[in-house]
């Protein structure tokens, strides 16, 4: 007999009863429940063989191997290893506050974000000090660890006034059973603060994620989110920028390769709030078997915020017959001295191109593999850090299944 994942959760909460503000938040997510083809932000992409399905909710934290994070780890310097929503061993760096789960408000009707809010009791706190600059990049490994799992993680980032700060974040599942996280996360950015996020997203097949990143811009700071989606089952992401001060920018870059019965499905908001700000938005996608790519992003700018230059663009191309990718992009705009652009483009490798290669002796499957990279290079190339860039060129290469080194 299949339990459907609310059920589980009122079990659950039957048998840890909740603090009134967070019955209230639980009880607002039951009214609304979990959203359906129906709701125009999940038009495209049904949950509903995802919360059909006998999870159980994990409450032990388990020891992980060296093994296991030499494997998954780009080998950085300064690593936070967290099991279960628990952290195991964080770095020690001059400015940087780095301590567990602490409860924080966020403004959010979206149901799966009130179930975050009122559930999750896991994940992390880190707050970098005014001032300080943080030369090596955070890198955030989050292990699951019990099968059949449906995790809840609830992170805040404090960039402080005129500090800058890189991390790195990756979930990993260490079993293959079907495993489900909700994971939310938010930044602050104090004024003048530089603050990078990079996510890997490179699960095994039977893993689901539901990701959402909200950002908190001051005056004159930029915040970079790079989202680079090689594997997983299900993978939804939401990524909302909010420019709550004069000279923000806000850049975000995204590369989607997808093989299998994949499902990728990445929505962006940026609200231009104030005059003179910029946002650039970059998303790349490359799907082959049966794989299934959405698109839907928005930019909005407010009647007061003049001034504003916003660049956005969703680039798809599809190597097989059966893969599939809806683009949605939004613009709307309430200012009349704005630079504002949005596109979108689908389509197949260039055959002339391929037949230049092959007539110059390239294999078929090394000129496919070159014109893709030549594709995706825009967003992998511009990856801050070494590491992080290499690794993405190695995947690449294994997932289009050619020994080519793309560095």
């Amino acid at each position: 007999m299949i339990v459907g994942l609310i059920d589980t959760l009122k079990t659950y909460v039957d048998q840890d009863p909740l603090s009134e503000e967070k019955k209230d938040l639980f009880n607002k997510f039951l009214q609304k429940g979990f959203p359906t083809l129906k709701d125009e932000e999940w038009k495209y992409t049904s949950l509903k063989k995802i919360i059909n399905y006998n999870y159980i909710i994990p409450k032990k934290t388990d020891t992980i191997s060296e093994d296991d994070i030499q494997k998954h780890s780009l080998g950085l310097k300064n690593k936070c290893i967290i099991s279960n929503g628990k952290i195991l061993m964080s770095p020690e760096i001059k400015g940087v506050k780095i301590s567990g789960f602490s409860d924080f408000k966020c403004r959010n009707n979206e149901p799966i974000s009130s179930l975050n809010a009122a559930l999750a009791k896991n994940g992390f706190t880190i707050s970098v000090d005014k001032n300080t600059i943080v030369r090596d990049p955070i890198e955030i490994l989050f292990f699951n660890t019990s099968e059949n799992g449906f995790y809840q993680y609830r992170n805040q980032i404090n960039v402080g006034e005129n500090s800058e700060v890189c991390f790195v974040e990756k979930i990993q599942d260490l079993n293959f059973s079907t495993n489900l996280t909700n994971c939310f996360t938010q930044i602050n950015c104090e004024k003048n603060s530089k603050t990078e996020y990079n996510k890997i997203q490179n699960n095994h097949r039977e893993s689901r994620l539901i990701d959402r990143v909200n950002v908190f811009q001051k005056k004159d700071s930029t915040c970079n989110i790079n989202t680079l989606i090689f594997g997983g089952g299900f993978i939804r992401n939401n990524l909302d920028f909010e420019q709550n001060g004069t000279n923000c920018e806000s850049n975000m870059n995204g590369i989607s390769l997808l093989d299998g019965t994949q499902i990728a499905d990445n929505h962006t908001f940026v609200d231009h709030k104030n005059p003179n700000c910029r946002s650039n938005e970059m998303y790349k996608g490359i799907y082959l078997d049966h794989s299934k790519g959405v698109f839907n992003g928005k930019i909005m700018v407010r009647k007061d915020a003049q001034k504003i230059d916003a660049f956005q663009a969703n680039n798809n191309l599809l190597l097989s017959e059966y893969s599939t990718i809806d683009s949605k992009p939004q613009l709307e705009i309430y200012a009349d001295d704005v630079k504002c652009s949005h596109g979108c483009t689908i389509g197949q490798l260039d055959e002339s191109a391929v037949f230049y290669m092959r007539s110059r002796g390239v294999r078929l499957e090394e000129a496919k593999a070159v014109l893709t990279y030549a594709f995706a290079s825009e967003v992998v190339e511009s990856l801050s850090i070494p590491e992080l860039r290499h690794m993405s060129q190695n995947i690449l290469a294994q997932k289009l299944n050619v020994d080519l080194d793309f560095s």
